[in-house]
């Protein structure tokens, strides 16, 4: 890995699960549901070049068995109301509340080292998309890792 190789940014699209097709009615899948932040971790693939007789991939996902490096949290500063389907929002409400949920999350996650060594700042910008398609943009984030 190269020194510049922590510098970058990344997209994401959350939208709420579903459950996939086990026959729920409609109301069910409409239910509005919270949103308290996302979940980072990473991979890294230890491959030909370094490791010709055993590949090996080190990952941190919360799938996979445990490493002494763990996933990272980050919350947003309040819950964001998410349902799947068409759900009938009031107009008037803001995107991402209970009167109102969002139907997808945009995220821009921003990863750039820090001053302090061994430390890397993160930035989270934030966008709830209604089922009419208005948008809510919440101010950035920005949280320290050491």
């Amino acid at each position: 890995m190269n020194h510049d190789d922590v510098d970058f940014t990344a997209s994401a699209e959350l939208e709420p699960y579903s459950g996939g097709s086990t026959g729920m009615s409609n109301d069910l899948e409409c239910q509005t549901r919270s949103c308290y932040g996302v979940v980072l971790w990473f991979e890294t693939g230890f491959t030909s070049r370094f490791c010709k007789e055993m590949p090996v991939v080190l990952s941190t996902s919360p799938y996979t068995p445990k490493t002494h490096w763990s996933q990272t949290i980050l919350t947003f500063r309040e819950p964001i109301a998410m349902a799947s389907g068409k759900p009938s929002g009031d107009r008037l409400a803001a995107i991402g509340t209970e009167a109102c949920p969002a139907i997808k999350i945009q995220l821009r996650v921003s990863i750039a080292r820090a001053v302090e060594h061994r430390s890397i700042d993160i930035s989270l910008e934030t966008v709830g998309i209604g089922s009419d398609g208005r948008k809510c943009k919440w101010p950035v984030q920005i949280f320290n890792l050491h």
